[in-house]
């Protein structure tokens, strides 16, 4: 691995919904934004997320029912569950899922490109965690640090103010 005065380091300021990420300049001369990514369908409503264009919700079979036509039982078919019932899973987290795997490509894109050698992630715990969780192992063994704070609604003066304040700190 490099030496730390000639290491390249990328910060990934994120959340569940944008991310900025950033190349921290050697000898202390700050940081340039390399990208802004933005997931848009993490900022909406959970009805929205499972409304189709109509506004009804989806119930996972054709026809809408619920039933199975011949999966056995009564009168030849299987009740799945009433229309409209909550999913197994949580529509924002998996919009938080997608939106950490697109970041972990970027982040692994970036490492079999050699443009950084070490990298620092500053995300809201949970979203920490479960980009933490989506990297690949090559590029967790990059991860220098993390900073559980979401730091990503901040404007570019004041990041940058902060990260300062983060990396000599």
């Amino acid at each position: 691995m490099a030496t730390k005065a000639a290491r390249k380091t990328w910060i990934l300021v994120s959340d569940a919904s944008r991310a900025q990420l950033y190349r921290e300049e050697p000898a202390g001369k700050g940081f340039t934004l390399l990208e802004s990514y933005d997931h848009e369908e993490s900022r909406a409503r959970v009805r929205d997320l499972m409304a189709d264009a109509a506004g009804r919700k989806p119930n996972g079979t054709p026809g809408g029912n619920g039933l199975i036509p011949g999966a056995g039982g009564g009168a030849g078919a299987t009740y799945l569950g009433r229309p409209g019932a909550a999913p197994d899973t949580d529509p924002k987290e998996v919009e938080a899922q997608k939106f950490a795997h697109e970041l972990a490509d970027v982040l692994e894109r970036g490492l079999n490109d050699h443009a950084y050698d070490a990298l620092v992630l500053i995300a809201p715990p949970q979203f920490l965690g479960l980009l933490r969780a989506t990297v690949s192992k090559q590029v967790s063994h990059r991860i220098e640090s993390s900073v559980d704070k979401d730091l990503s609604w901040l404007d570019g003066p004041r990041l940058t103010e902060r990260l300062r304040e983060l990396r000599a700190g």
